[in-house]
């Protein structure tokens, strides 16, 4: 099995903003952190939270962990020095501390984002504290509302089996990683991660029979997961190149899924495309050359996807020179691994983020909630 091609599985249909050049980028959210004041409440505090959740997701891609990490804290202190949350305020809060377990993952430290995770759906049952990196996350105040604990555990619940699956498979913790999927009730009959991550470990572990029929016995309720299930049909199988009929299909989808793109998702179709021009190595067909150029036309829009792109070596050798350069170019331009995060942007940046907590303060200033456990001031 193709290890650079397992590291993007399970390989899950899911909206993500394109890494645009790295100025875009910030003034993108200076624009979002400078719009006044419109709309109720909770829908400013989600915009000035996304204002937050976006400049840590920058530092993150510039491959500046220190700052991504301090970006989450800062922006959940806002959050645990307003509590108990109203009900709308509760999903916010928790963002910040699920995207350090993402940082975590993309930094390679899987095993560390899994160990979060799961210390996090505890406390969260339990209404309890948990140390994250070394600081306290307390759930047991967080809301003052008890119905909305309910909402706190299924948050952390679905973070563990989309992020926490990631985190395991990302560490070589396949088996592990179908197990806690089960175990977690993340298996069902769609190929989303619990599924895709079962079959693939039954396959790595040679029970290739198995891994296909769950394959075969999948549920598919939309387009792209009868993509996935076509590259998974010729992933699991044991020996041998895959039949024409299962490359056909392959393709097929692929190539229907690129003509009918949902808005966002575009690296999952850049994903999905080489991971079929992989597959169908050492076949002939006449829409491969036309798969070659819809990725790389994807690839041209999306820092992400062109460094997918870059990374792959019958695209890289099939691009001309000049594509290779722009490829090259949108990538570095959108500061992607790059270890740093240059003046002026980052004091942009930094400008970005204290307008959009400050509005978050304001928020939840007016949005403050009594605890069931506290007497009302002045009571």
């Amino acid at each position: 099995m193709n290890d650079r091609l397992l590291s993007w599985f399970p390989l899950v249909q899911r909206s993500r903003p394109p890494a645009l050049p790295l100025d875009a980028r910030i003034r993108q959210l200076k624009d979002l952190a400078a719009q006044p004041a419109a709309g109720d409440i909770q829908q400013q505090a989600i915009r000035a939270a996304e204002v937050c959740n976006k400049a840590a997701l920058i530092a993150s891609d510039c491959a500046v962990p220190d700052l991504a990490r301090a970006l989450c804290w800062s922006q959940y202190a806002v959050f645990d020095q307003a509590r108990p949350l109203p009900p709308w305020a509760v999903k916010l809060a928790l963002q910040p501390i699920l995207n350090i377990a993402r940082q975590l993952i993309r930094e390679g430290d899987g095993s560390s984002a899994y160990a979060m995770l799961e210390a996090l759906l505890s406390a969260a049952r339990a209404k309890s504290s948990v140390e994250i990196t070394g600081r306290t996350v307390d759930l047991h105040t967080i809301t003052g509302t008890a119905g909305d604990y309910k909402t706190v555990c299924t948050l952390v619940w679905a973070a563990l089996l989309a992020d926490g699956t990631r985190a395991l498979t990302q560490a070589g913790r396949w088996h592990e990683a179908a197990e806690a999927a089960a175990t977690h009730r993340g298996v069902g009959a769609r190929l989303l991660d619990g599924r895709q991550t079962t079959i693939l470990a039954l396959a790595k572990n040679g029970r290739h029979n198995e891994a296909t029929a769950l394959v075969e016995n999948s549920r598919p309720s939309e387009p792209w997961e009868e993509a996935v299930r076509n590259l998974l049909r010729i992933m699991c199988r044991d020996t041998g190149s895959a039949p024409a009929t299962h490359v056909d299909a392959m393709l097929t989808t692929a190539l229907t899924l690129r003509r009918q793109p949902v808005p966002g998702t575009t690296v999952f179709l850049t994903r999905v495309g080489i991971a079929t021009l992989v597959l169908a190595a050492g076949h002939t067909d006449g829409r491969i050359p036309q798969l070659h150029t819809d990725i790389l036309a994807m690839a041209h829009t999306d820092g992400y996807a062109a460094r997918d792109a870059l990374t792959h070596p019958q695209l890289r050798h099939a691009m001309t020179a000049s594509q290779h350069h722009a490829l090259t170019s949108l990538v570095r331009t959108a500061g992607l691994d790059a270890g740093t995060l240059p003046e002026p942007l980052r004091s942009d940046l930094m400008s970005a983020v204290q307008t959009a907590q400050d509005r978050l303060r304001c928020c939840l200033g007016h949005g403050a909630v009594t605890s069931p456990t506290t007497p009302p001031a002045g009571s």
